[in-house]
């Protein structure tokens, strides 16, 4: 596994370990009222923040470099991790230091959002400045191999040994703390292994062209410098490229609810519908990760061959509408002797699809030029990701008191589908646009799209 790949598992783990944690109300000791309110300010929180981190660690990479920019985002959410598995519980240490740690809680969750607004979008620049074009697909497509499904594969995997076989008093004492310190072996091995990164040859080719043209200011004109002269990267992103932003914030929104409405809400809401045992529920996700991993390789293949563009639109077709639909309608009519069944073939079916996923990192990667790439593309994808997917589940749950759960449009169907019609509509906006040449929407591969 790469460097990049590794550092994006250990995001991947502190956020599945989060959430799971949070949103299962194991903050132990805390009332069910308190534990709910805690689940989903915990969960949104940290998609809140995760533009704000975006902002700065992309800067940091435009100005600093590739490599510094993601060791210090990868050792903020080693950090933050680790710190949750220590804090204080309602069930441990009474009711003072219960609400000491719910608050630590929400901080630390903060602090990985910020590092998780960085760490994904910086890997994907990186990985593409360092592939060869013809393989940038398939190559990029190990984000989500590493990243995003093998690590929440495994994670699922000790739920549900932690669901099957521990009781609730040994969760509640200190066996939840387990899913946090454990990130202690994977967060230390990527910071060992960062220190031999190299940075990419783009990036110090474009050290290179400022020093020189800095040089050659300051012989033209005197004292001022370059950096005086040259709009920043703040400036050039806003100047020239706005459409691409917006294009890349609104093309990303439908996989966020793709990513975390669809298996995580999704899969919550129909095990509590149905009345599911918890262990089945997050089995279902280990069905679903499982095929993922056996594909992505091969939708990054079909990326290169076809074109990010064509998969790109397909992923969210499909991942927006075809699949959620007629799935959520199946799981709610069921009959209740095959409903466990229903929801892993349902899950199988949302694995195969969320293969197709990997493409969203070539394609906005190609939205931005080398010069404010990383900025970007972490602005882009986490506001579009980060709002739609954060907030999603937070929608869905509201709008299930008003939206019959039997109906064809579920609560989470229509906001999955109005997500993906946006994405849709700003995909089609920016083939438009380029084909009248007002903005450009490959930056490193013209051929295929």
């Amino acid at each position: 596994m790469s460097s990049s790949g590794a550092a994006a598992c250990v995001e991947a783990e502190a956020k599945a370990r989060g959430r799971w944690c949070v949103a299962s109300g194991v903050w132990p000791g805390v009332a069910a009222e308190r534990a709910g309110a805690a689940a989903w300010f915990g969960f949104g929180l940290t998609f809140l923040v995760r533009p704000l981190g975006g902002a700065f660690f992309g800067w940091f990479a435009d100005r600093l470099g590739r490599k510094p920019a993601m060791q210090v985002s990868i050792a903020l959410m080693l950090v933050s991790t680790v710190i949750q598995g220590l804090l204080p519980t309602f069930y441990c240490c009474g009711e003072t230091w219960g609400w000491l740690g719910m608050f630590g809680l929400f901080f630390c969750r903060a602090m990985q959002g910020l590092s998780a607004g960085g760490e994904m979008s910086i890997a994907a620049a990186y990985i593409a400045e360092v592939s060869p074009h013809k393989d940038l697909g398939f190559n990029l497509s190990w984000i989500s191999v590493s990243g995003n499904f093998l690590s929440y594969l495994v994670v699922s995997i000790l739920v549900v040994l932690f669901q099957t076989y521990l009781s609730t008093e040994f969760m509640y004492s200190w066996g939840w703390r387990i899913l946090f310190l454990s990130s202690l072996i994977p967060g230390l091995a990527v910071l060992m292994g960062r220190r031999y990164l190299k940075e990419t040859p783009d990036f110090e080719e474009l050290l290179r062209v400022r020093a020189e043209t800095e040089l050659t200011s300051q012989v033209e004109s005197g004292s001022k410098s370059q950096r005086d002269a040259e709009p920043g990267i703040w400036q050039e992103l806003i100047a020239n490229h706005k459409l691409a932003l917006t294009i890349g914030s609104f093309g990303t929104a439908g996989i966020g609810a793709t990513w975390y409405v669809v298996p995580t809400y999704g899969v919550q809401f129909i095990g509590k519908y149905s009345h599911l045992p918890a262990n089945a529920t997050t089995l279902s996700y280990v069905i679903c990760y499982v095929l993922s991993i056996l594909l992505v390789p091969a939708a990054g293949k079909l990326i290169d061959i076809w074109g990010v563009g064509k998969v790109f639109a397909l992923c969210l077709l499909t991942g927006c509408a075809l699949v959620p639909i007629p799935i959520f309608y199946w799981w709610t009519h069921v009959d209740a002797s095959f409903a466990v069944g229903s929801l892993y073939i349902g899950m199988a079916l949302i694995g195969v699809q969320g293969a197709l996923t990997c493409s969203v990192y070539l394609w906005v990667v190609e939205l931005f030029p080398l010069k404010v790439r990383t900025t970007g593309v972490s602005i882009a994808y986490n506001m579009g990701v980060g709002i739609f997917g954060g907030f999603g589940p937070v929608f869905s749950d509201v709008a299930n008191e008003l939206i019959s759960p039997e109906g064809i449009m579920s609560a989470p169907v229509a906001f999955t589908l109005f997500a993906g019609l946006v994405s849709m509509f700003a995909v089609a906006a920016s083939r438009w646009l380029a084909s009248r040449g007002i903005m450009q929407v490959t930056h490193l591969r013209a051929s295929p799209y």
